[in-house]
């Protein structure tokens, strides 16, 4: 079974998200939003070649979206490196460094 490790960028998307979710939707929502995207997370790094090329910058890096959300990682032995949880709406190459 494998782990998720997120780097800095990528925790503070997930805090980014839950605050933004809470003001706009309320605690329930925020809360069930990012129990989907925790669990998004556990399903990749137990199974990281689900996710396919993110077709930027590292050439091993992937992306897998969840509902508004894409997920940027790395694989790792065993599991993920996290690099971003970006908005799908937002210019991931401007948001993830070389």
């Amino acid at each position: 079974m494998g782990d998720y490790v997120l780097s800095n960028a990528a925790d503070a998307d997930l805090a980014e998200i839950y605050v933004y979710s809470h003001r706009s939707f309320g605690e329930a929502q925020a809360d069930a939003y990012y129990l989907g995207l925790s669990g998004c997370l556990r399903m990749l790094a137990d199974n990281p070649r689900l996710g396919r090329s993110a077709g930027i910058r590292h050439q091993d890096l992937l992306r897998h979206a969840h509902a508004g959300h894409v997920i940027y990682y790395l694989i790792e032995n065993p599991g993920i490196f996290v690099v971003r949880v970006l908005h799908h709406s937002m210019d991931s190459e401007r948001h993830i460094e070389s």
